[in-house]
This record gives structure tokens, sequence and C-alpha cells, in this order.
């Protein structure tokens, strides 16, 4: 199966500016979240970016980068230009796997089992998702929330994503309570007919590109994640992740 791991960032935002050049233990953070991919069974990694530093830093890295436009206005959207510049010499691949610039501590083998899912049973698009312990980050809207159906074979679908606390509860339950990990991956079939969809209501509304799929009826599929997880959105964030990596490196 021939797969590739598409890994779009830019240097704008406004809670974070250049957050992907942003040292992390003496290491950029876009370098960690390439190398940690490029462990992985995936054929090809590439950078996607329209910061030609960001290209610079790449490449510095030995790393591979693809230049886009500064028209996307979300992750998939640079990589459909992305995939159409692969595909200009007629490179093929069976899986699309976007892995965000902001995800440093995401896990190589979590990627091979999205692999593996896709060898072994029939879903088109397939994301991570974790239990939340605390009610603290249940009601922190910088955390996008997922809500599943019931659990098969050891993934299940998901019928709603929201930076809102969902769903709603009286009083706290961990048992219920998901925050969606940022890591989508589709069969070249369900990536075409993303491309084709027109924005939704409810993803302009959330801010969250995966509600047009939703709306459009298709299944996101989705696996649960025992790797600790840390997505980057502020200098706060950035200080976790490097707490937990000096933690890591001392045990």
């Amino acid at each position: 199966m021939n797969s590739v791991v598409l890994i779009p960032c830019r240097l704008e935002s406004t809670r974070f500016p250049n957050k992907p050049l942003a040292l992390i233990l003496g290491k950029p953070m876009i370098q960690w979240v390439y190398e940690a991919a490029e462990k992985s069974d995936a054929t090809e990694v590439f950078v996607i970016t329209d910061s030609e530093e960001i290209v610079k830093m790449v490449e510095s890295f030995d790393g591979q980068a693809i230049l886009t436009s500064d028209e996307p206005q979300n992750g998939t959207e640079r990589c459909e230009e992305a995939m159409e510049i692969l595909a200009s010499d007629g490179t093929e691949y069976d899986v699309i796997i976007n892995v965000q610039g902001d995800e440093p501590l995401i896990s190589p083998m979590d990627i091979n089992r999205m692999l593996d899912l896709f060898e072994e049973e029939d879903v088109d698009v397939l994301t991570f998702i974790q239990p939340i312990n605390n009610e603290e980050d249940y009601r922190n809207t910088n955390i996008v929330k997922a809500v599943p159906t019931s659990f098969d074979e050891g993934f299940c679908d998901v019928c709603y994503f929201s930076r809102s606390p969902v769903p709603f509860m009286d009083e706290f339950r961990p048992e219920v309570a998901f925050k969606h990990i940022g890591i989508y991956a589709f069969t070249a079939t369900a990536f075409e007919e993303i491309k084709n969809l027109d924005a939704s209501l409810l993803e302009e509304v959330e801010r969250l590109e995966q509600l047009r799929w939703v709306q459009n009826h298709i299944v996101v599929s989705a696996m649960v994640t025992e790797n600790q997880m840390i997505g980057v959105d502020t200098p706060e964030d950035l200080a976790k992740v490097e707490s937990l990596l000096k933690q890591k490196s001392l045990s």
C-alpha cells in the first residue's frame, strides 16, 4: 500500500506567531513532527507550507517539503494542493495521512495503526480520539471534543465534533468525554470526494473543517490513542510539551 504523510503548517497564527519554528528542547517543533512521521511505515513524508522559511528549515534537517500557494484556507485544502503537485509527475498514493504541524508528540506507532486499519477494515476517513480525564479540559474551548458512537473492534464512528463541552453533562463523566487529535487519514477515493465539497454552515460556526465531511454524510471513523498528545496552540501548550519530553528523557 503506497502511503504519504503530509504535514501542513504555516507561520501566521494569531495565538502563536511562528509556531512551527518554535524550539522544543533546542529543536524546531516542525522537526519533531517530521522525524516522528518519518519513523512510521509510510512510504513518503512531506511538510507542506506556503512559507519559504519553513521549507528552508525542513531542508536543513534533510527533510522533504512542498511549497504551496497561500490560497488554502485549512490544512486539508493545503493537502489537496500538495497532492496535485505530487500527481503532476504521475505519483499515486492509496492512503493520504494529514498530520498537523502542531502535534509534536505524534507517535509513529499510531500512524502505523492507521495504515494497518485501512488494510483490515472498510474505512474511508480515519482519525484519533483520546479520553478526557478532567473537567477543566472538557470545558476548555481550545480543546476539540469528539462524540463517538459505540466501539467495534477497536474503532468507532464519530457523530459530531465541537469546541463546546459535548456531550452535555450535569456532572462530569470521563467515560463519555473525548478530545479529538488533529490527525486524519483518507483513502484516495475519499480524499477526491472531500476535495469537491463546499464549506458547510457548521464548519463555519465551529471553525472545524471535519464538520464539512460530517454534514455531507461522510463517515469519520476513529481509534483511541493511549499516547499522550498535546496539540500546541499557545506558548503555554509548548511549555507543557517540553516538560513532558523532559520527563520522558529522564525515565
